[in-house]
């Protein structure tokens, strides 16, 4: 199977705006140029993966079935779009949380890269064509040791993805 590259995307912050704890569709507001963004990169043939940290799940704001639901209302939104996510990834976990399954360190939980790890065993991935966009310390050393390369979220998603694949390193 040929690889393919691929766009590592945090969620909240970089597809949508951080409200903080954001599991209500109603609440997920996208960020400016991401429609266009996701659809330019599917046009350059890429991979789209959301790496998510949710530790409201183990801090009880929210439940893995809420956030399914979220999940599938905005992959069924893309669709119509004529856009398609490869995959989502999250980890429900957080050392202080309240819900006694999910209160734990665990190798998914950004900084840490297990959920990349699982994507890259999955899916046949071009490495060296693919990069990790994020708003946190946590993301970019997750992209770190990775050795994906990554960039902090900006203004505009679409202006920061056409930028990105249109650089030397990527072309």
């Amino acid at each position: 199977m040929k690889k393919k590259p691929a766009a590592f995307l945090d969620r909240d912050g970089v597809i949508n705006y951080d409200y903080g704890y954001v599991f209500k569709y109603e609440d997920f507001k996208l960020r400016p140029g991401v429609i266009k963004g996701l659809r330019y990169l599917k046009k350059n043939n890429y991979r789209i993966f959301l790496i998510t940290n949710q530790s409201g799940i183990a801090r009880g704001f929210f439940t893995e079935k809420d956030l399914r639901l979220l999940h599938s209302k905005f992959q069924r939104y893309l669709i119509k779009k004529k856009i398609k996510l490869d995959e989502i990834k999250y980890s429900p976990y957080h050392p202080k949380g309240k819900i006694k399954k999910f209160t734990k360190s665990h190798a998914s939980r950004k900084p840490d890269n297990l959920m990349i790890k699982q994507i890259l065993k999955k899916w046949s991935i071009d490495k060296k064509k693919s990069f990790m966009i994020g708003d946190n310390l946590s993301d970019k050393k997750c992209a770190k040791k990775s050795k994906l390369y990554f960039q902090y979220a900006k203004k505009n998603f679409y202006l920061q993805v056409r930028s990105i694949l249109k650089s030397k390193k990527f072309r």
